[in-house]
Parts: C-alpha cells; sequence; structure tokens
C-alpha cells in the first residue's frame, strides 16, 4: 500500500496597491472635470456661476495631480509615459489628458477673471473652453477605465463603474455651487438639478447591482458580508441626506442647509470612491483569502486624506483672496 500523499497549499493576504492617495485623486479630478463641463454650459449665459464653477474646478485641479503624484510612488518614473508611449493602456492618456486639462482650466480661470476685473476679452476664450471641454471627457473616460478595464478584480469590471463615478462627482459639484453661491434662483435650480442627478445615480447603482453580469454577480456575493453591508448602509444614508436636503432647498434655499448639502454631498461621492477601490482591493484576487486592510494614522493613510482636503480648502482661500485683491486694486485704481 503506497504511503497517504497530503499536499498542503499555502496562501498569504495579498498588499494592497493603490493607497488612499488613489482615493483622492479620484474624487477632485472627476469634480474638477465636471467643473469644466458645466463652465462650458454656462459661459456666455451665467458669468458669475462661470467664474465659481471655474474656481472650484481649478482647485480641484490642483489638488488631485498632487494626490496622484504621491500614490505613484516612484514619481520620478511619470516621464517614462511619455518616453515609451503606450497607446494600448489607459494611463499613458490619463499623463496626456492631465497637464493638458489643468493647463487649459487655469487659463480659461485667469480669461474669465480678467474680463471681470479689466474689461478686456480674448479671442482664443471659446477655443480654450472648447479643449478644456475634450479632456475634461477624455480624464473621465480615462479615469473610469483604468479601472473598470480589470478583468481580474470582476467587482470593477463593468461600464457602470464610470457612469456611477461620473454622477456622483457632478452631484457634489452641484452641491458645492448651492452652498457658494447667495443668488436664491440659482440655487433652487442647481439643487432641482442635483435632485435629478441623485436619481439617475441611484438608477446606475441600482442596474449595475441587478445586473446579469460579472460585476453584478461579484457585488451581490460582495453584500453578503457585514461590512460591506455597513458601506451600503452609509451609501443609502448619505444619498436620502443628500436628496433630502437637495428637496428642501429647492423650497427653502437658505445657506445653513446649503452647507450641510455640500457636506453629505461630499461624503457620499467619497465614500464610494473608498468602498470601490480601496475596500475592492480586500477582496480576493489570486487567492482564496480577503486582503485584510487597516488605516495607518501616516502619510499613506488618514494624514494622506486630511491634508489633501486641507490642501483644496487653502488653495480655495488662496485663488479667491487674489482674485479678491485684484478686485479691490482695480476698484480703488
Amino acid at each position: 500500500m503506497s504511503p497517504l500523499m497530503i499536499n498542503e497549499v499555502l496562501a498569504h493576504p495579498q498588499d494592497i496597491t493603490w493607497l488612499p492617495w488613489a482615493v483622492q485623486y479620484f474624487f477632485f479630478i472627476g469634480i474638477a472635470a465636471c467643473s469644466a463641463l458645466l463652465a462650458c454650459v454656462l459661459h456666455g449665459r451665467q458669468p458669475e456661476l462661470e467664474r465659481l464653477t471655474l474656481l472650484i474646478g481649478l482647485t480641484c485641479a490642483i489638488a488631485a495631480p498632487l494626490a496622484l503624484t504621491a500614490d505613484l510612488h516612484q514619481t520620478a518614473r511619470v516621464w517614462h509615459f511619455y518616453a515609451w508611449p503606450t497607446p494600448w493602456s489607459w494611463m499613458p492618456w490619463g499623463a496626456l489628458f492631465l497637464p493638458l486639462f489643468t493647463g487649459f482650466i487655469g487659463l480659461w480661470f485667469a480669461a474669465a477673471w480678467v474680463e471681470k476685473i479689466y474689461g478686456k476679452t480674448f479671442a482664443l476664450t471659446r477655443l480654450i473652453t472648447f479643449a478644456c471641454a475634450l479632456t475634461a471627457i477624455g480624464l473621465l473616460l480615462y479615469t473610469g477605465r483604468e479601472v473598470s478595464v480589470v478583468r481580474a478584480r470582476p467587482l470593477w469590471f463593468s461600464w457602470w463603474f464610470p457612469l456611477a463615478m461620473v454622477l456622483s462627482a457632478f452631484q457634489t459639484l452641484l452641491a458645492l455651487l448651492i452652498a457658494a453661491t447667495r443668488h436664491q434662483p440659482w440655487r433652487q435650480k442647481l439643487a432641482r438639478a442635483l435632485a435629478v442627478t441623485l436619481g439617475l445615480l441611484a438608477i446606475t447603482v441600482a442596474l449595475w447591482l441587478a445586473g446579469n453580469t460579472l460585476s453584478g454577480a461579484a457585488m451581490r456575493n460582495w453584500l453578503a458580508w457585514p461590512q460591506a453591508q455597513s458601506l451600503a448602509a452609509g451609501w443609502v444614508l448619505l444619498w436620502l441626506i443628500t436628496f433630502g436636503a437637495a428637496l428642501w432647498t429647492i423650497k427653502h434655499p437658505g445657506l445653513v442647509v446649503g452647507i450641510a448639502l455640500a457636506l453629505a454631498s461630499m461624503a457620499l461621492s467619497w465614500l464610494m470612491r473608498w468602498t470601490l477601490l480601496m475596500e475592492g482591493q480586500t477582496l480576493p484576487k489570486y487567492n482564496a483569502l480577503f486582503n485584510p486592510y487597516s488605516l495607518p494614522s501616516g502619510t499613506d493613510g488618514l494624514l494622506a486624506i486630511v491634508g489633501t482636503f486641507g490642501l483644496w480648502i487653502a488653495l480655495l482661500i488662496l485663488v479667491r483672496e487674489i482674485v479678491h485683491g485684484l478686485l479691490r486694486r482695480n476698484h480703488h485704481a
């Protein structure tokens, strides 16, 4: 009789590849790209709201690449995207779209405020707005598809992913504009658009979850776990708060509600990205084990999240004060 053969298979959890810096990048770049598209619609119609939209877009467009650079681990390798292009991959397209978009929205912001402060117009402004819109579309497509093409992670492998990211970013932009503007009719119009966007976002997530696809099945299986259920409950709760605040703003466009609306909307958009990007990496990819992740307190964890939001707030204050200083100087002159 042959001896009993026992084969033992050893496996160990995989390390998390994308750190919280990536969540910050996806959060801010989505808002920035949506700002450019909305500003194109407002261009020539509502110049004051256009400038406010560009302020949010520009500051987010500056904060986002800094977060991305921190997540690349070896930032000196960025030039490889240009030295050895691989157009069949989404990553080099992002390396092309991102600096172009930041430059175009910066020029557009400067041209809009020069027209406001000094009364000068530029013939190239319309061309810049068109170029900015094209690069914004490219950014939204690139950031969505670089994740949703990963077949090895079924939770991501869906066209619903980029659509959900766009709608969640756009609803955050609308909420920020509601909180920032003092014009009550604009608040009401923005709140109506916000309610519609939230409705579309809910439909998108529902179709994604119920779909007979690899990603839909993965999401349904994942929701069987208590941690996933807690995160999903957070989505629903924040959506209900944001939607209720939007309906309230339509009837009672008050500033306090606008601020609360902006905070809930930002939390919803951020939690969606954290759930899909970070928690999605904890699901098994090459083995049968879950990959545990705990948020560290250092620069690759909590400090990265707080620091990036702090940077964005500092940019908002700095750019706004520069513009107001130029306005006061021109007024006195």
